[in-house]
């Protein structure tokens, strides 16, 4: 068999490519696909090659995953900001669409898209964990531009035909991409009969970050350079535990299921103590000094002086949308992972944090040598 893994470059898709070849049968192969990065450190001695794969590109992807068994779609952007929203859609959802015609072109057996809990919205009732059940459409609840599924599909068509103008309503252009990629898979299952799994990890933390997404957010903390932080939160997860839920999917998920893959219940944390605990791990496994407390912005200034600034300054690190995001409280739970996987979060947060900076560092002296 042989199982491909596009985005197996970035933090996840690596996580994912060092698991799948530390089970791998005799006889079984892995094909992995990068845009951005040519190689991540955690995959550098598992002997992998990785070719270049651009999703925008459907006769590429049709043309690269030929021979393929299983394909797991992981590549992906990460992406916030107003001036890029269009990139960030056509990576994440015709990209998507892309992958998926070239499953059903080439008759692979099973895809799983590996997308965010951020598709599952925010749970109503303050101090909710909610599941894959969760009304991810619910008025006030998430903060995307449509109403329901025929209209996240109504706009994938859309931009089918090169017309963007829905995108002038979007708020967080991250969400809106990731639940149209959602609804897109979904619909491939239920429509065209492809056997697709969906899958939504928590917050990964752990090592391969190279893009250094949480782990410049742990890097700063380490190195006392932010005090300040949003008063949202989210669902935490060790980037191990969420390759051997993605895993786990991709061998025992059912047709058309939905899992959310993230850590204990705990490790559903509001930003500010997810930094405390940062802190806390960075004084006791390193014994460096930090700051341990933070000052957390109200949400209704944060997203106002945001706004502006990336009105000024549209290029700039600090988007409207990564700040509203990090305003709103992402609880979720591994209801039915457990259930019918068998999947358990097993690495302690702590761990977990004390990897990624453990990676960082290595990757820092790296370079400098």
């Amino acid at each position: 068999m042989t199982i491909g893994i596009t985005g197996a470059t970035g933090f996840l898709g690596a996580s994912l490519a060092a698991r799948i070849a530390a089970a791998l049968p005799d006889g079984d192969r892995i094909v992995t696909f990068g845009s951005r990065h040519t190689a991540n450190p955690l995959t550098v001695d598992l002997g992998l090659s990785c070719e270049r794969l651009d999703v925008t590109d459907r006769d590429e992807a049709i043309r690269l995953t030929r021979g393929i068994d299983v394909l797991y779609h992981v590549a992906g952007a990460v992406d916030y900001s107003r001036r890029l929203r269009q990139r960030t859609w056509d990576v994440n959802v015709l990209g998507t669409r892309n992958i998926l015609d070239a499953a059903i072109a080439n008759r692979i057996a099973r895809v799983i898209c590996v997308s965010s809990i951020c598709v599952m919205g925010v749970p109503a009732g303050d101090g909710a964990c909610a599941d894959e059940t969760n009304d991810r459409y619910a008025p006030g609840m998430n903060p995307i531009s449509f109403a329901g599924p025929e209209d996240a599909l109504h706009a994938v068509e859309d931009s089918l035909r090169d017309d963007y103008r829905f995108l002038r309503r979007v708020r967080i252009p991250y969400f809106d991409s990731k639940i149209a990629a959602f609804e897109l898979a979904g619909r491939y299952a239920s429509d065209k009969g492809l056997d697709v799994v969906r899958v939504l990890p928590g917050t990964a933390v752990g090592a391969g970050d190279i893009g250094l997404a949480l782990a410049g957010l742990v890097q700063r903390v380490y190195d006392s350079r932010l005090a300040f932080t949003l008063p949202g939160g989210t669902s935490f997860v060790s980037s191990v535990d969420v390759a051997r839920g993605v895993h786990l999917a991709g061998e025992r998920g059912r047709r058309g299921g939905v899992y959310i893959i993230t850590g204990r219940r705990e490790d559903n944390l509001r930003h500010r103590d997810f930094m405390r605990l940062v802190a806390g791990v960075v004084r006791d496994c390193y014994g460096r000094r930090c700051r341990e407390d933070f000052t957390v912005v109200p949400a209704r200034l944060a997203v106002a002086c945001a706004r502006v600034i990336e009105s000024v300054s549209p290029g700039g690190s600090l988007q409207e949308g990564l700040v509203l995001s990090g305003c709103l409280v992402h609880r979720f739970q591994s209801i039915r992972a457990k259930e019918e996987l068998g999947y358990e979060p097993l690495v302690p947060l702590r761990d977990s944090i004390r990897a990624c900076i453990d990676f960082t560092l290595r990757v820092q002296k790296e370079s400098h040598t």
